[in-house]
């Protein structure tokens, strides 16, 4: 069977799901509901991806997300298969977790967005897991109620926007779902668009078209170069950029290190090139110069202040 229709462009909104492999547990604990958080923060410090609404029910999730830069099977890879790591490590297991591809619907931004919000934010209640979607604590419907609480990612304001208050957009929720969306939802095989035939149409026939609609998104994508990155990094450990190419056996080069972080993540380049880039034999060593710097950020709060304050430096507009 074929799989369905995969549509990206810079600034696309999805709805995504994924489910466990054999319908099993992929969120055990808070730990767990944790570990996916922190890689949600993670594509949206790496792709600028931003988040309108999401839900954690034990062996699924939900999300609805953009992408500025039209890559959501790169940040899906991430989410996914970084999240699969962590658990497994935290379970002590190995393994895939999910059933297989995710399940992404394109979503008519503004005719459908907060309905799409509603649908995700009224699944535990669905499931007959609570009465009430604000007493369900693994979704953001609580930041709907308190924004001032929201992570840097949860793109509330745009969906807000359509409510006169944050009452007026619980009382919208409690609604329920409209019938021709639940309808839509519950179709065996869905389609892979949630919009009028008008908004279909644009996207099937021509996906790549609407890039020219979404010039905020088209700057969003453009990357910092390599070598600003080094540029920069070198300026503020106060060294050479060429100093940055050069390893010395037995000796750790912290700026070094950082650098090959960053222009991993700032740069979205493969370890290979990278290995390349800095004069080292193997991609291995790329990967445990990121995992180590990885490490070091999650445990030192100083290491990663200094990490911070050089991506922004990097990602302030060229």
């Amino acid at each position: 069977m074929a799989r369905p229709l995969r549509i990206q462009y810079p600034g696309a909104v999805y709805h995504v799901m994924n489910r466990g492999g054999s319908r099993q547990k992929v969120f055990l604990d808070k730990q767990d509901y944790e570990a996916f958080l922190k890689t949600v923060g993670e594509i949206h410090d790496r792709w600028g991806v931003e988040l309108f609404a999401y839900c954690v029910m034990g062996n699924h999730y939900h999300v609805c997300l953009r992408t500025p830069e039209g890559n959501l099977s790169r940040v899906m890879r991430h989410l996914d298969g970084l999240y699969t790591q962590r658990f497994n490590r935290m379970h002590r297991r190995d393994g895939a977790l999910f059933r297989g591809r995710y399940k992404a619907i394109v979503v008519d931004k503004d005719a459908y967005l907060a309905q799409v919000v509603r649908y995700i934010h009224l699944n535990p209640v669905e499931a007959g897991l609570v009465r009430e979607p604000q007493a369900y604590g693994l979704s953001s419907h609580q930041f709907y109620l308190r924004p001032k609480e929201a992570p840097n990612w949860l793109r509330i304001e745009e969906v807000m926007s359509e409510f006169e208050s944050i009452k007026a957009f619980h009382e919208f929720v409690l609604e329920g779902n409209e019938e021709a969306v639940a309808d839509f939802y519950q179709k065996g095989r869905q389609s892979p668009v949630l919009g009028d035939e008008d908004f279909r149409e644009r996207l099937i026939r021509k996906p790549l078209s609407l890039n020219r609609e979404h010039p905020r998104y088209e700057r969003v994508a453009v990357r910092p170069s390599a070598d600003r990155v080094l540029k920069m990094l070198a300026r503020m450990y106060g060294v050479e950029a060429r100093d940055l190419m050069k390893g010395k056996r037995g000796k750790d080069n912290e700026a070094r290190k950082v650098a090959m972080y960053l222009v991993k993540e700032l740069c979205d380049l493969r370890l290979q090139a990278i290995a390349e880039r800095f004069g080292t034999g193997s991609y291995g060593a790329v990967g445990w110069a990121c995992h180590g710097v990885i490490s070091r950020i999650e445990s030192d709060s100083k290491f990663r202040e200094r990490v911070a304050s050089i991506r922004r430096a990097c990602q302030q507009k060229i």
